[in-house]
């Protein structure tokens, strides 16, 4: 379960001051960080790369003003071998944004469904184990199976995976 005190972590930053230093820029576009990361480096397919940029934003590693994209951070700073590829439990860190959209569709769960927390917890575990997606994905999943009209979540669930 997502954790509303995480904090982003090494990998992550690694990887946006390499994706920065490699480019020579202080700036990208979204199109520009998105490609870099994908086609440039080949670390991720497009989509993984559009939430590796959406976990970037959501964890305040990027700042995003006009389209541009800078890091928060000095990237001179950070000592990433030029080598360096990122795992994909990259793509798995939970934000603060994960954890608020997550823990409010299983709040309407419990609210509908008269069940406990920590059941409703296990019940969107299960189905996260049982179909390998998002925990936003899988609570929405969860709350369908139940009977809970999720529909009112779907947007928000869309944008932070970077679906359009």
């Amino acid at each position: 379960m997502p954790s509303a005190s995480w904090v982003p972590t090494d990998e992550l930053r690694d990887a946006i001051a390499l994706l920065f230093k490699r480019k020579g820029r202080d700036e990208l576009s979204e199109r520009e960080f998105v490609l870099s990361a994908s086609m440039d480096l080949r670390w991720f397919p497009p989509r993984d790369a559009q939430r590796l940029l959406q976990l970037g934003l959501e964890t305040r590693l990027l700042e995003s003003q006009g389209g541009a994209i800078r890091p928060a951070f000095d990237v001179s700073a950070v000592e990433v071998p030029r080598d360096y590829i990122p795992t994909s439990a990259i793509l798995e860190v939970p934000t603060p944004a994960s954890a608020d959209v997550f823990l409010r569709i299983v709040d309407a769960i419990v609210a509908k469904t008269r069940t406990d927390r920590k059941s409703v917890i296990a019940s969107v575990n299960a189905v996260q184990e049982k179909l390998d997606v998002e925990v936003e994905v899988a609570a929405l999943v969860a709350a369908h199976q139940m009977g809970v009209d999720a529909t009112p979540f779907v947007p928000t669930v869309k944008n932070r995976l970077g679906v359009p």
